[in-house]
């Protein structure tokens, strides 16, 4: 197939797509994106040095990040907008193989963290008998897998509340939670400290950069929405400022909570923030507490399911755009006429994450503690490494495409650029190298990963990712026949929905 018709074929499929997405949405979605809470007990667990942490890494990662997204989208607003941005500045093979990365990161993540935490969770908070029972729980992870395969599937129009309404029911939980601590820190006493709250050496931050770089990436996932937004030049830079204050209060509020309430010996990667929850729940509330748990429960496995829902709705785009383009089999860039979603790829990567979630379960001998360290590594990896392109991106295309418009600019010019770019990529360049590695450069290098023996923790790891890299690489092979390596993306727009519609 020549260029000219890949593009015509591209051209094509964005026609089916609509205008959903507003300003307050985007917000939502990008906080949504943000703020999973998989990841609160794993960065809780290394104590107060963990809030340290996240401060610094809000000022030197999360802002320069805003800032790069804010800039790119504005500019390329185009859908699958990540994937472009990397295909213009470093040619079709690496957006191929950011893209395959970056897709494929989401459906391992699913079925991976989310999955387990959800049943950690429901164990938890609902006194369920499935605990350690490896087919009940298999069971669970496949029904939450494919419920939000299901919402990918239908219109972003419609689906559009499972972010918003994850969103909201996030913030309203991590609120309830935070009084709770105070009430109970009161009442009761707190059991933990902020006693160590300064580093005395660089342990906590080999061990807590991977979870902490996790925990803020996000920004850009709207942007592969761009085309179904309704005005993205103006509001996604908006949209990263209101979220990113947002976000960075929805992690430091439960952190300092589970650092504060719970005791040194009692914080878990896969259960802290819930246990902290359990604890304040039942000092605070008495025997009120079996009904707020319950509530909590559902509350809590739908904020988790939301994340992985809003994870799949951008990065399914992206793979779908890129397919077209000629990073993958044509194929996977179908849209339905009817929902304006990428329906092949929605399937596809449902079937990974089931496949995921069962390997992964048989390698770590279906313990949550093991599952959850050996797949969060995992995800880490594989998602910050994408990053490794993506940001430097800028800088490259100002030189190339210095006459693209530009609503807004990270400021202080070349120099503000740059810093932007030094300080990101430091952050994800070290969170991919300690995730591949934990404890590397630290005496326990060799020791067990999280009660997975490091050898097999290790072969699992870095085999998973030289297979990812692979299949990337055979996806850009597949597609070479029509890629498209011309300048940005053709941009197909569609009227925005009536008010009321």
């Amino acid at each position: 197939m020549g260029e000219s018709a890949a593009v015509a074929e591209l051209v094509a499929e964005k026609r089916k797509l609509k205008k959903s997405l507003f300003r307050f949405d985007m917000i939502f979605f990008t906080v949504c994106a943000i703020v999973a809470l998989d990841t609160i007990g794993q960065s809780s667990s290394y104590g107060a040095q963990a809030l340290f942490w996240l401060i610094v890494s809000g000022l030197t990662f999360l802002i320069p990040y805003g800032l790069i997204t804010a800039e790119l989208g504005a500019a390329f607003p185009t859908e699958g907008a990540t994937y472009d941005w990397v295909r213009l500045a470093y040619g079709h093979f690496a957006g191929a193989v950011v893209g395959v990365l970056y897709w494929l990161s989401n459906p391992i993540w699913l079925g991976g963290t989310l999955t387990a935490t959800a049943i950690a969770a429901l164990d938890a908070l609902w006194g369920s008998s499935f605990s350690g029972n490896q087919f009940a729980e298999t069971v669970i992870g496949f029904l939450f897998i494919w419920v939000a395969v299901t919402m990918n599937i239908l219109s972003l129009r419609y689906m559009k509340w499972v972010p918003n309404l994850g969103a909201i029911t996030r913030l309203t939980l991590l609120a309830f939670f935070a009084l709770l601590v105070i009430v109970s820190g009161i009442q009761h006493g707190f059991h933990g400290s902020v006693g160590g709250f300064f580093p005395t050496d660089t342990t906590i931050l080999i061990g807590v950069i991977g979870v902490i770089v996790f925990q803020w990436i996000g920004f850009e996932l709207q942007t592969n929405a761009s085309e179904e937004m309704e005005n993205p030049q103006r509001d996604i830079p908006r949209a990263v400022y209101a979220s990113g204050i947002i976000s960075f209060l929805g992690y430091a509020i439960p952190i300092a909570g589970v650092v504060l309430i719970l005791s040194t010996d009692q914080l878990s990667n896969v259960a802290g923030f819930v246990a902290a929850y359990q604890y304040a729940s039942s000092s605070v509330l008495g025997s009120a507490a079996p009904f707020f748990n319950h509530a909590a429960g559902l509350a809590f496995v739908f904020v988790l399911l939301s994340s992985g829902t809003t994870w799949l709705m951008g990065s399914d785009r992206l793979m779908a755009i890129g397919a077209l383009a000629g990073s993958g089999p044509q194929q996977l860039g179908y849209f339905s006429s009817r929902f304006g979603t990428p329906i092949v790829v929605n399937v596809l990567s449902g079937i990974i994450s089931t496949i995921f979630m069962f390997i992964t379960f048989f390698v770590t001998g279906g313990g949550l503690h093991g599952y959850f360290a050996a797949v969060l590594g995992l995800v880490i990896s594989t998602t910050t490494f994408s990053y490794i392109l993506i940001f430097p991106a800028l800088l490259t295309l100002r030189r190339k495409y210095p006459n693209v418009k530009r609503p807004f600019v990270v400021p202080g010019g070349n120099a503000g650029a740059w810093i932007s770019v030094v300080l990101t990529m430091f952050w994800v360049t070290a969170a991919t190298v300690f995730s591949l590695w934990p404890n590397l450069f630290t005496s326990a290098w060799s020791a067990n990963a999280a009660g997975v023996d490091r050898t097999t923790f290790e072969v699992y790891t870095f085999a998973t990712v030289a297979f990812l890299v692979v299949v990337a690489i055979v996806f850009w092979w597949v597609g070479r026949g029509h890629a498209i390596h011309t300048g940005p993306m053709p941009i197909v727009a569609q009227a925005a929905p009536a008010a009321g519609d």
